[in-house]
């Protein structure tokens, strides 16, 4: 049974294809940044009435990787308009994902101020309702980007495998104490570093690698419940990203939760399809373009 299920919807998202709103390419957008780097995103108009959708990567990524750039097809192929940008992580025009050891000097801010540039670019051309939706450590940069000052259009956030970012206590205190110690020709001083998936491999600065350290479980989980009137999480039941007690913070921060079972972090396969209903069920609920 749950394999008719699966080819029936692999067949209506393929008949959808060959709807005429649906034969527009992605146009890739280039904007100069307020810091000078070039920045890049994918854009596809839709139906006028509908939001618009923002999706974003998750950490050291590019609009590529899933399950962003296959959520962002299948909104595409049901009318909503559809911007997908590269986070430049300091590098212009920025096309391929980051190893831990590349040398890190951007900073959560830095990401946060491009989030906040692309909901304004997206603004500024008319759509005046917004989602938001990230994936893993994207989720956790939209959450910091709604607890600030969010533009008016950001109607909704839909926050997929959120994390926090890992990081070592004693790593965390070495870097701080080396701050104390930093002149300003030394702020390029390297070091290695824990932080998310990369493992005492993180090549960064100090003050660049505290910015994301910063963002531990605690601050993500008083972040959640500062903005929960925005936000909605959607989590996989087999996600061990974070600790097994998780889940259960999430929700009693008082925000709406769904649980697609028999999935992972990245959503693969036949909950690939779960996830997208369940955004396209968030998204009518929200209001339409004016």
């Amino acid at each position: 049974m749950g394999s008719l299920r699966y080819h029936a919807r692999w067949f209506v998202a393929l008949f959808a294809l060959l709807l005429p709103f649906q034969s527009a390419t992605a146009e890739t957008v280039e904007a100069k940044l307020p810091t000078g780097i070039i920045a890049t995103a994918d854009f596809r108009a839709g139906q006028p009435a509908r939001p618009a959708v923002l999706l974003l990567h998750g950490f050291l990524q590019t609009h590529h990787a899933p399950p962003t750039s296959s959520l962002a097809n299948t909104l595409a192929n049901q009318g909503y308009t559809v911007l997908t940008p590269t986070l430049s992580l300091g590098i212009n025009q920025r096309s391929q994902s980051l190893a831990c050891e590349a040398v890190h000097a951007h900073t959560m801010d830095g990401d946060v101020a491009e989030i906040g540039f692309w909901v304004n670019w997206l603004a500024h051309k008319g759509y005046n309702s917004i989602a938001l939706i990230g994936h893993s450590a994207g989720s956790s940069q939209i959450l910091q980007y709604l607890a600030q000052k969010p533009s008016p259009a950001v109607k909704k956030a839909i926050l997929t495998s959120l994390t926090a970012f890992h990081s070592e206590s004693a790593e965390r205190q070495t870097a701080v104490e080396r701050m104390k110690t930093l002149l300003p020709a030394d702020e390029k001083d390297l070091g290695r570093f824990t932080l998310s998936y990369c493992k005492k491999n993180y090549v960064a600065p100090p003050r660049a690698f505290l910015s994301y350290a910063a963002y531990d479980a605690d601050k993500t989980l008083k972040l959640l419940g500062k903005t929960r009137a925005l936000v909605e999480v959607v989590m996989g039941g087999t996600d061990t990203t974070m600790n097994a007690d998780w889940l259960g913070k999430i929700r009693r921060c008082g925000v709406p939760v769904t649980v697609i079972e028999k999935t992972g972090h990245f959503f693969d396969g036949e909950q690939e399809l779960d996830l997208a209903d369940k955004t396209e069920s968030v998204l009518k609920a929200l209001p339409v373009m004016r």
